[in-house]
């Protein structure tokens, strides 16, 4: 019998890199900074637009911070991983224009500064691929949410048509990029975004339709845009992985319908 060979003349075999483990209280600290920086943009010492400006600037407050908690070793956040800031930043600008009542704009506030904690914890598992199941969920549980309230500010805020247009193509343009580069298999960033310019395309047209020659409440307006946008990626994303199957089909023509039903009993002709 031959006996095995001394230890040291084994191949060594490489043990993976430590993976680096970020604190969860630097973004929760910042997410409390955020909304009591927001709480401010209620004051009557701001106008319209400079409640647009502090808000810009309240934003970019978390830019920094995000880069820094998401950087780790050889990976670097990408530009989706900024979108939900900047939605959140529209439609806490937004609110602070529509909402009357101090305690309401608060619970706004500190949404914003969760939302914010959520999303960068969220994003930072994703980019070290530690990802699990329910996390997709969430996520896309907030876009939708952040959607809807943005498309809900633009269509009530009052903006010349050619603006109010101009961001519902932003925010479109945003939402679907971040979902086809985080949710789901990542597709790469041009096809991202040729494919997210064609989901924002369809939304505008039909919400430049539905302004020029109807009537809606906000609301109503606000949840058929989102709808439409749902629809319109999610075809587009299940295409693109082949997995456009019947029951897919089935689901979707659910949704087209239910924005019919909502087209139908809220539309008043001008």
């Amino acid at each position: 019998m031959k006996t095995p060979p001394p230890a040291e003349d084994h191949p060594a075999i490489a043990a993976p890199p430590p993976l680096e483990v970020r604190d969860k209280r630097f973004p929760l600290f910042v997410g409390m900074v955020l909304a009591a920086l927001a709480l401010g943009l209620k004051s009557e010492l701001l106008g319209a637009d400079q409640v647009w400006g502090t808000a810009a600037l309240v934003g970019l407050l978390a830019v920094p911070a995000l880069y820094g908690y998401m950087s780790v070793s050889d990976r670097r956040p990408s530009i989706e991983n900024f979108i939900p800031v900047a939605l959140g930043v529209l439609v806490i600008a937004g609110l602070a224009q529509i909402v009357q009542v101090w305690w309401q704009f608060g619970i706004a506030a500190v949404c914003f500064g969760f939302g914010f904690f959520v999303t960068a914890q969220l994003d930072y598992v994703t980019l070290v691929h530690h990802q699990k199941p329910g996390h997709l969920v969430v996520e896309e549980a907030i876009l939708a949410i952040a959607l809807s309230v943005s498309f809900l500010v633009v269509l009530t805020v009052h903006f010349a048509l050619a603006g109010e247009l101009g961001l519902i193509f932003l925010i479109s343009l945003l939402g679907a990029f971040r979902s086809f580069r985080v949710h789901g298999v990542a597709l790469s960033p041009r096809r991202a975004l040729l494919f997210a310019v064609f989901v924002a395309q369809l939304v505008t047209f039909f919400a430049w339709a539905m302004t020029v020659y109807l009537i809606f409440n906000q609301g109503v307006f606000a949840v058929m845009l989102f709808l439409l946008w749902y629809v319109n990626r999610g075809i587009i994303r299940h295409t693109v992985d082949e997995t456009l199957t019947k029951n897919v089909l089935v689901e979707y023509l659910l949704f087209v319908l239910l924005i019919a039903y909502l087209f139908f009993v809220s539309y008043q002709t001008r």
